[in-house]
């Protein structure tokens, strides 16, 4: 009798035979490792560089692993700095701490490379990167001449960080995509943890610390705003409705529905973050997306769209039910950004804007030269780096786009996440520059990548019922007509019936007189 080893047990046997038995090229490795360790220690710099560079080199070239690394980084911040792993790469780096933020756009920008030189390519996919290259190059030298070399890197980092996560992340196929799904899920469930520990032991504490106060640590009137892993609160909330987004759009999605209960303890989890972090823009980015993925959505039945239409009202009731719960309900935030859009956008503003880095995140970094400019609109700041025209046309782009989505939807169930995602996205940027969470974008990004997987794929039809099987058999006879009754057959265990059952009973023939000799068919002659 044999038996099959788990692919778990496979893999744990392989790797003791490789730690017990390595080979002579780990032998060299580990020796060249070690002798640049000591060359580092008596050069004055940390014996840990060489080891932290080859471990980055090793993730860096593996999808999986690199993304997963991205992942961690970006949407834990916090946590990492809390035990030591922030400090530990950054005494590594000569004492930079914002190093190990950096590697993971290092790691993001390697996989794109990557992803680049492994792919196959079409015309307008050039064509579009050539005009995207060609706008990143002309706003990066208007925001030298504007605000400075320092400040626009960091907005150029700010807005290509995305579209290098997404490109990379649609180019993955099924098998590669889920398992980053489940470490997205148990980075919420992580956060959610946090959240709950930082609520309990106190904002006081968690100063005592060493948790900047009104960065980590807020308030919106008496309320705690606990920031979870991520470095405040606005970025918890702008993560959990990231991934409570997609994961209801894939319940509204015929067939897409999840499965793994990783995923579940995720959402669960979501919602525990997005309502003790009290972000109102990470509420509306959950609501506006399944509202229109409700509305705009063409594909099912009518049955099925009443469903998703239930669903969607109680997904927004239990959000603006958290809310209230925790006495997040104040609107005076939402009328100050109304006068802080009409402040910016009523100033000389130039037609071609003030550049990469003019407004937004990049005015708070370390090498700002200038005042900070906080916007909370991404329409408005794309406004104002890239000039009134590509604003009204990024707004315009948006709208075409939800057009394409819902005609698409009728034929492509998978059309509908793409719509959630879209819309929610859309709405997001109404209140807050969500694209300069990159967390955020990356956790849309994957649940973009799993769509397009599955629209790749293509989603399973729904199976039709099937049609009641039976026969027309006559019944009593009264008054001399004989009345036939549809008696229903047993249903079949093998291959159902090619034909189906008659939606009218066939005309009964009077036994007593024969049919007219009008009705009687002709005999068909043979042709020529």
């Amino acid at each position: 009798m044999t038996t099959t080893e788990s692919p778990a047990r496979r893999g744990l046997s392989t790797l003791s035979a490789r730690v017990t038995r390595p080979s002579r090229r780990q032998v060299l490795g580990g020796a060249l490792l070690l002798a640049a360790a000591l060359a580092c220690l008596l050069a004055g710099l940390s014996p840990l560089l060489p080891i932290l560079l080859t471990l980055l080199a090793a993730v860096a070239v593996r999808p999986v692993p690199g993304l997963g690394y991205v992942l961690v980084v970006l949407n834990a911040p916090l946590g990492l700095w809390f035990v030591g792993v922030e400090g530990l790469v950054g005494d590594a780096f000569g004492g930079r701490d914002y190093a190990l933020g950096l590697s993971a756009a290092v790691v993001a920008g390697v996989l794109f490379a990557l992803t680049v030189f492994r792919h196959r390519w079409s015309r307008r996919q050039l064509a579009g990167a050539a005009a995207a290259l060609l706008v990143v190059a002309v706003w990066s030298l208007i925001g030298f001449a504007h605000h400075g070399v320092a400040q626009t890197l960091v907005g150029v980092r700010l807005t290509v960080l995305p579209v290098l996560l997404l490109v990379v992340l649609c180019s993955l196929t099924l098998r590669q995509v889920v398992p980053l799904m489940t470490v997205l899920a148990w980075v919420l469930v992580a956060n959610a943890v946090a959240s709950v520990g930082e609520l309990i032991v106190g904002p006081a504490r968690l100063v005592r610390w060493g948790f900047e106060e009104n960065t980590a640590v807020r308030y919106i009137g008496d309320t705690f705003r606990v920031p979870g892993l991520t470095s405040f609160n606005a970025e918890l909330g702008i993560l959990a409705g990231a991934y409570l987004l997609g994961y209801v759009a894939l319940w509204l999605t015929r067939g897409a529905r999840p499965t793994r209960w990783a995923w579940h303890a995720g959402a669960l989890a979501g919602v525990l973050c997005l309502a003790l972090s009290t972000s109102r823009s990470g509420a509306l980015l959950v609501a506006g997306g399944v509202v229109a993925a409700v509305v705009l959505n063409r594909s099912g039945g009518a049955a099925g769209r009443r469903r998703a239409r239930i669903l969607g009202l109680a997904v927004v009731a239990c959000v603006a039910a958290g809310f209230v719960a925790v006495g997040a309900t104040g609107a005076r935030s939402l009328f100050q950004r109304f006068d802080v859009w009409a402040q910016l956008l009523g100033t000389d503003l130039p037609i071609w804007g003030l550049g990469l880095g003019g407004v937004g995140a990049a005015t708070t970094s370390r090498v700002t030269s200038g005042p900070q400019v906080f916007v909370d609109n991404y329409f408005v700041s794309v406004a104002l780096q890239f000039g009134p025209v590509l604003g009204v046309a990024l707004v315009a782009a948006f709208g075409y786009a939800l057009w394409r989505l819902c005609r698409r939807s009728a034929e492509r169930p998978t059309s509908v996440l793409f719509i959630a995602l879209l819309a929610g996205l859309a709405c997001s940027f109404l209140v807050i520059e969500a694209w300069e969470y990159p967390g955020a974008m990356m956790c849309l990004g994957v649940f973009l990548a799993y769509g397009r997987c599955l629209d790749a794929a293509g989603l399973p039809d729904v199976p039709a019922p099937e049609p009641p099987a039976g026969v027309w058999v006559p019944a009593a006879p009264s008054d001399g007509v004989p009345p036939i009754v549809w008696v229903a057959a047993p249903r079949p265990t093998g291959k159902p019936p090619a034909d189906a059952s008659p939606a009218t009973p066939p005309v009964v023939s009077r036994q007593a007189e024969g049919p007219p000799a009008s009705d009687a068919a002709p005999a068909e002659r043979p042709t020529a």
